[in-house]
């Protein structure tokens, strides 16, 4: 967990940048630690080393070049709002790349590339007995235990581009800033960006967090005292539109639990008289925290036309029972509306975006933002 400092540059990758722990520490250089494997808890740990490896994303210095630019950019925001005490410093151009930055911390972290490795394996597992009964059937001689143990290993980056491209999805998603006037200290993990679903969480049989999904909620705290809540307007009510203050420490510590519920190993804090509150609240829902990162099952199967048999596999973000709706300043509406797909015509924006990608038309940040003017005319 501890690591000695890098030399070369842009080797030592960071997926929770530098920038965004500078904001929950006093000192900018050191911050609190609660390790979850160990259940250890660190007083003063370097900033430099936490959510870092050699060359995460690439061993290409351009790319670290152009996400410390990206970074640059999304620390002025977040400061801007965290001085201001208000999202109306903000554009509407401005809320939206704000949103895109939610989106790309989301996608870069540890805990979502093993999460996308484990989806990736689970689907190479369903298909290796037939690559085996094909290579025989062809007369290339392989041994099943080559074929078993073989695991498909992604680039980092996968889910980030992923995440980076479909932006466009939470074009919908009402924002508000909840500012924290308790006692009780907002704390972050090494996967700080939370989906959620309160409505359709304890109704819904599968996975509800989707970047389409109805009832969406997205919860990224920005230092200690300021959290940013995107959320589904048609199925939330808040006590006020831009900025609601939580006084109430219950509340504070329900929305610590999502960090908590969504951690990979580490927990991170401002204050070290948080650390009790923190070690209370892990034992309390460490059973409720999800072994796996990724669920998947097979929904059906056919024989096509051409002779091929196929399989539709689901694959979802596990489920994470989890009272969140008990939250005294967000009310669930009463709405007849199912889940599903929250805007279609989002959906179809993304499809389009997808596709222009792998044709080649989108090849940079530039190209996307004139695909996205040309669509929009």
């Amino acid at each position: 967990m501890i690591r000695e400092n890098k030399k070369i540059e842009g080797k030592y990758q960071h997926y929770v940048p530098r920038f965004y722990f500078r904001l929950f520490s006093k000192d900018k250089k050191r911050i609190c630690i609660f390790y979850l494997p160990q259940e250890k808890f660190i007083p003063k740990a370097k900033i430099y080393n936490q959510c870092a490896e050699d060359y995460f994303y690439s061993e290409n210095p351009i790319i670290e070049k152009i996400f410390s630019e990206i970074e640059d950019l999304a620390s002025i925001k977040l400061r801007r709002i965290i001085e201001n005490k208000s999202l109306d410093c903000l554009t509407d151009m401005g809320r939206e790349h704000l949103k895109s930055h939610i989106l790309f911390q989301y996608g870069r972290t540890k805990f979502m590339y093993d999460k996308e490795n484990e989806m990736a394996n689970y689907v190479l597992d369903l298909l290796k007995p037939k690559i085996y009964a094909d290579a025989k059937k062809a007369g290339k001689y392989i041994q099943w235990k080559n074929i078993r143990d073989t695991k498909i290993v992604l680039n980092s980056s996968h889910s980030l581009w992923v995440s980076m491209l479909s932006g466009i999805l939470l074009h919908d998603l009402e924002v508000v800033l909840l500012e924290n006037k308790s006692k009780v200290d907002f704390i972050f993990s090494d996967n700080p960006v939370v989906f959620f679903n309160s409505y359709f969480n304890n109704i819904h049989p599968h996975g509800t967090t989707g970047m389409a999904s109805t009832g969406l909620q997205i919860f990224y705290p920005i230092n200690s005292k300021f959290m940013i809540l995107l959320f589904d307007s048609k199925f939330y009510q808040l006590s006020n539109n831009n900025l609601i203050k939580i006084a109430k420490a219950k509340d504070i510590m329900r929305l610590n639990g999502l960090q908590i519920l969504n951690c990979d190993k580490n927990l991170y804090f401002e204050e070290p008289n948080m650390k009790d509150k923190i070690i209370e609240l892990y034992k309390r829902l460490k059973e409720k925290k999800p072994k796996i990162k990724s669920e998947h099952e097979v929904m059906g199967s056919r024989v096509a036309e051409d002779g091929t048999y196929r399989e539709l596999l689901r694959t979802s973000s596990p489920k994470i029972r989890y009272n969140l709706h008990k939250l005294s300043f967000l009310k669930h509406k009463k709405t007849n509306i199912t889940y599903g797909i929250r805007n279609k015509w989002l959906m179809d924006v993304n499809t389009k975006i997808v596709t222009a990608v792998l044709d080649g038309k989108i090849k940079s940040m530039n190209d996307l933002s004139n695909f996205l003017k040309e669509f929009e005319s």
